[in-house]
């Protein structure tokens, strides 16, 4: 079945639909689905399900609902292929993420650590800080156009994760818990405004 594209949705339309559609593909009851469920820790969504659900969306209002981008992005963010890129900016050094998954323990601080012994890097005081910051600042810009609802995330609270264990499950329950019924709504809101299908002052 073909969605159609031409159809125009108001805010409460959305809304229920969006519901409805969370609750086929989680199989959870309607009761559990509220504004603020987080789809992972509230109503335990896994990865067939996200895929279910983006192609419901597609579906139902002709909108990608990108969480297949969210899940590779935890994927770069675990194998620590981020983080590389953010070193090759900073020192003009380019390491493979494998050599960085390497060393032990999995912190900011040792891999600096590696990187001087090794590559020759100089360090400074609170590049250890910086790097994080810089990690962090780009994993949330990499997030920036999925249906996450990232404000009020501050770049210091995840930093804090991040600077005790790179792969810190933490940061990531942080971000997943972004993952909302009202975030996904709003997401698909904003993407049929952008097409001209949202009623207006719905």
């Amino acid at each position: 079945m073909e969605p159609d594209t031409k159809r125009i949705w108001s805010r409460a339309g959305v809304r229920v639909s969006v519901g409805k559609l969370i609750v086929e593909s989680l199989g959870v009851d309607e009761a559990n689905v509220t504004a603020q469920a987080a789809l992972v820790s509230d109503l335990g969504a896994e990865s067939i399900d996200f895929l279910d659900l983006s192609f419901k969306c597609q579906q139902t209002f002709g909108v990608d609902l990108p969480m297949r981008l969210i899940q590779e992005r935890r994927i770069e963010w675990r194998d620590l292929s981020v983080l590389a890129r953010v070193l090759e900016a900073r020192y003009r050094v380019a390491v493979p993420a494998d050599e960085l998954r390497m060393v032990s323990p999995a912190t900011v601080g040792a891999v600096l650590e590696h990187m001087a012994a090794k590559h020759e890097i100089t360090r400074v005081a609170g590049d250890e800080r910086e790097v994080v910051g810089a990690l962090v600042t780009r994993m949330l810009a990499d997030l920036a156009s999925t249906p996450l609802d990232l404000s009020g995330l501050s770049v210091d609270q995840f930093t804090d994760y991040l600077e005790k264990n790179l792969h810190s499950p933490e940061a990531v329950e942080v971000v997943m818990s972004r993952l909302t019924v009202r975030a996904i709504t709003e997401y698909v809101v904003r993407q049929l405004a952008a097409a001209g299908r949202l009623a207006p002052g719905a």
